[in-house]
């Protein structure tokens, strides 16, 4: 027993004084830098001004059945399908109007770009709902049957508040009304009972309303507009109005109808679509995961067996508007499926390890996903279903389908707020979006103020509390072990050269830095960890073309890093910040 405590003991201490190497090459694999990749969704207006926040985010699933003239949402299956009215977000100046209005207003107070979600699926609450309880609802118990508990938790009705507004939920055998399909929904809803038909004309009037309000996107007013949101789950999400699940040519028709109709109201507007849900919409519609499960349905061979966001991108440059595309930004959203990764308050060594390993699905053509999608329908054609490779994978649909197509990733989620591993994660998924040329990005959701995940973010826009960002160019920068060390590089050129490290080994670790030519002057260490906020760690001089992180440089145990070093121009030395 003594014997192999001693072991462990050295092998601890073997671990945690391992150094890995990385390399930095300013002139190598060098473009700029996205300053929009720093967004947010539903962010709080006087923490999104400290912050930073370049963009925020109107979105979600509310958004869908937004009504902009009377200011409610139908909240769908997330809430019973009731209709709501909204409550505006408050900044210093909020102008009383709705709450769509006041997002905008405090976005733009705050400094960055509001991205609003613009309804097509084709409904919205009506105009006579009810401001207070019982709401409008679309699965009714009195008309359509007793109902059922939702997988993720919610009761059979809105007992509390409504016990008329069910689930949507149900159970063949206590559901005596005809209403229970045989994959237990309610089915025969009439969208009467909550909605209003919309068509692109409802688009264009908010356009022109916000334009009114808030001036064209050229002269500042709102320049971002999404094409709704995870269009191939309405069938789910919003089973009360449209119960069929979404084909490729539905989702095109109601893109040349809405991206349209807001491009002919401002011109200068930049559209996002069609704003997948995950990893199988980019294979396939709706339509092909209800009749087969497959991602090479009838739905897909009927449009060359291309899959969905290729062809969607074929058709916007196949289809423009004026000399314009209709479609600026490709917009998904991609969530990691390993159990307890997302979304998730999980920080135990196990789903630590898997969060982070699961950041390789973003830009790794050799990972094999740990989680379901290593197991979509194996390695079996030149898909390769089970290795993500989300990043380089879309870029090479843009560039052979539609080129110059830019690319935004307007939810994703590496883990709540307080969780160690999801901090690391959340600054590594936003040095990766910079390496690998995501154009704009936005969390799901805002991180709480001072919580561990707002960290990953003011490592890049406030490193050392005095307003120092990480800007310029993303360039070369590799490191010996990635799963133990992940290495990105930062170049401004003629300022500073900045490497974000991200140690996501429960051991701490020196680290050798290499540069491609001679520096010289003051380098400082940022960095963070549980325990610590973001602070300076430490500081040095370098000579040459090598530095050492190591003693009180050497990087913590799960921490993200910001390493800063003058270039060396004669001009920037100590003080370069």
């Amino acid at each position: 027993m003594r014997k192999s405590g001693y072991l462990a003991l050295v092998l601890c201490s073997v671990a945690q004084a391992q150094t890995i190497s990385v390399s930095v090459d300013v002139t190598s694999n060098v473009h700029p830098l996205s300053p929009l990749i720093f967004g947010v969704a539903f962010g709080d207006p006087t923490r999104n001004a400290q912050m930073h926040y370049t963009v925020d985010r109107w979105g979600g699933n509310s958004t869908t059945r937004y009504n902009w003239q009377t200011d409610f949402s139908n909240h769908a299956a997330d809430w019973y399908y009731e209709n709501i009215p909204n409550d505006p977000v408050v900044c210093a100046g909020t102008p009383p109007a709705n709450s769509a209005d006041a997002f905008v207003y405090c976005a733009r107070a705050a400094g960055g770009q509001a991205l609003m979600t613009m309804p097509t699926i084709g409904f919205t609450p009506r105009a006579d709902s009810p401001a207070t309880h019982p709401f409008f609802a679309g699965s009714s118990v009195a008309k359509y049957g007793a109902q059922s508990p939702t997988p993720w938790g919610n009761a059979a009705t809105d007992f509390q508040w409504d016990p008329d507004a069910g689930s949507g939920f149900c159970d063949a055998g206590i559901n005596m009304t005809g209403h229970c399909s045989a994959d237990g929904l309610i089915v025969g809803n009439d969208w009467h009972d909550t909605s209003a038909q919309i068509n692109p004309a409802f688009d264009q009037n908010w356009v022109a309303h916000l334009q009114a309000t808030f001036g064209t996107a050229a002269a500042g007013g709102v320049k971002f507009y999404a094409l709704d949101n995870e269009v191939m789950l309405w069938d789910s999400t919003h089973h009360d109005v449209h119960p069929n699940p979404a084909s490729y040519n539905e989702i095109w028709n109601t893109t040349l109808d809405y991206a349209g109709a807001i491009k002919t109201q401002d011109p200068d507007a930049l559209v996002t679509g069609p704003v997948t849900w995950g990893y199988p919409d980019l294979f396939t519609s709706a339509q092909d995961a209800a009749n087969c499960n497959c991602s090479d349905g009838s739905d897909r061979q009927n449009h060359a067996d291309l899959p969905f966001v290729a062809w969607y991108l074929q058709q916007v440059c196949a289809n423009p508007l004026g000399g314009k595309r209709l479609v600026d930004y490709l917009d998904l959203h991609y969530y990691p499926q390993g159990d307890s990764v997302a979304l998730s308050d999980a920080d135990d060594a196990t789903t630590a390890g898997l969060r982070l390993r699961s950041l390789k699905e973003l830009y790794d053509p050799t990972w094999v996903s740990q989680s379901w999608i290593g197991q979509y329908l194996g390695d079996t054609d030149y898909n390769h279903y089970d290795k993500p490779n989300l990043i380089p994978r879309v870029r090479a649909w843009i560039d052979q389908y539609c080129p110059g197509t830019k690319l935004a990733i307007t939810e994703y989620n590496w883990g709540n707020d307080d969780t160690s591993s999801g901090a690391v994660a959340q600054a590594e998924a936003l040095a990766i979006f910079a390496r690998e040329g995501v154009d704009l990005a936005t969390r799901w959701g805002a991180p709480a103020a001072n919580s561990l995940a707002e960290r990953a973010f003011q490592i890049f826009l406030n490193y050392d509390g005095a307003g120092a960002n990480v800007q310029g160019d993303s360039v070369g920068a590799t490191s010996t072990n990635v799963d133990k060390v992940g290495a990105y590089g930062f170049n401004l050129d003629g300022q500073r050269t900045m490497l974000l490290l991200t140690n996501k080994d429960s051991a701490s670790h020196d680290v050798t830095v290499v540069f491609n030519a001679a520096r010289s002057g003051t380098w400082k260490l940022y960095g963070f960890d549980a325990a610590h906020a973001l602070h300076m760690i430490g500081s040095g001089s370098i000579a040459g073309t090598t530095l050492s992180l190591t003693g009180a440089t050497t990087l913590p145990a799960m921490s993200a890093n910001l390493l800063v070093v003058p270039n060396d121009d004669g001009i920037f030395k100590d003080g370069f910040e």
